[in-house]
C-alpha cells in the first residue's frame, strides 16, 4: 500500500466515468509529484506517462466499478484534510491531493505490467470542479432552492 501527493487532474472520484467502460471506472491522474512521491511510484513500478500538455508527467490511478467476477468493488474513501468524508463532492483540475493505492499485476493479449488499485483520496487544497450551470448563471435570491444541496442529512429514527 502506498501513498503520493500532488495535483488531480480528471478526477472521476465521486462519480465513475463510464466514457470507456459502461461499468464505469473511478479515477484520478496525478501530477507535480513531489521527489518522495516519485521515488514511490518508481519503487512500485507504476508507468509514468506524458501527454504533451498541463499535466506533464503524471501517474494515472483507477479502480474498476465492476470485478472480473462480476461482483462489485467499494467505491475509493474521499475525504478531506480531517479526514472528513466528503460525499458527492466533485474534484476540479489542480486540487492538491493525497492517494492511496495498491499495485496489481497484470497480463493482457501478451502484455504485462503493474497498475495502481485506487483506494481513497484525501483533498488538502479544493479547486471545486465548475459546471456550465455554475460558468453561466449567477444566484438567484428569493428563488426556488432545491432541497439536494443541503448539507443537512436526515437520519432515520
Amino acid at each position: 500500500m502506498s501513498v503520493i501527493s500532488g495535483i488531480a487532474y480528471w478526477a472521476a472520484i465521486t462519480n465513475p466515468n463510464t466514457t470507456f467502460d459502461s461499468d464505469g471506472v473511478w479515477s484520478v491522474d496525478i501530477c507535480n509529484l513531489d521527489e518522495k512521491s516519485l521515488a514511490t511510484v518508481k519503487n512500485d513500478g507504476l508507468i509514468l506517462k506524458n501527454k504533451g500538455d498541463e499535466r506533464g508527467d503524471f501517474v494515472s490511478v483507477k479502480r474498476k466499478v465492476r470485478r472480473k467476477d462480476g461482483s462489485l468493488n467499494r467505491a475509493p474513501d474521499l475525504v478531506d484534510g480531517q479526514k472528513r468524508t466528503m460525499s458527492n463532492t466533485l474534484i476540479g483540475n489542480g486540487s492538491e491531493v493525497n492517494v492511496h493505492y495498491t499495485t496489481y499485476e497484470w497480463e493482457f493479449k501478451g502484455r504485462q505490467g503493474v497498475s495502481a488499485d485506487l483506494r481513497a483520496v484525501q483533498v488538502t487544497n479544493l479547486i471545486p470542479y465548475n459546471t456550465e450551470a455554475d460558468e453561466a448563471f449567477d444566484v438567484v435570491d428569493g428563488a426556488f432552492v432545491s432541497e439536494e444541496g443541503d448539507d443537512d442529512i436526515p437520519f432515520a429514527s
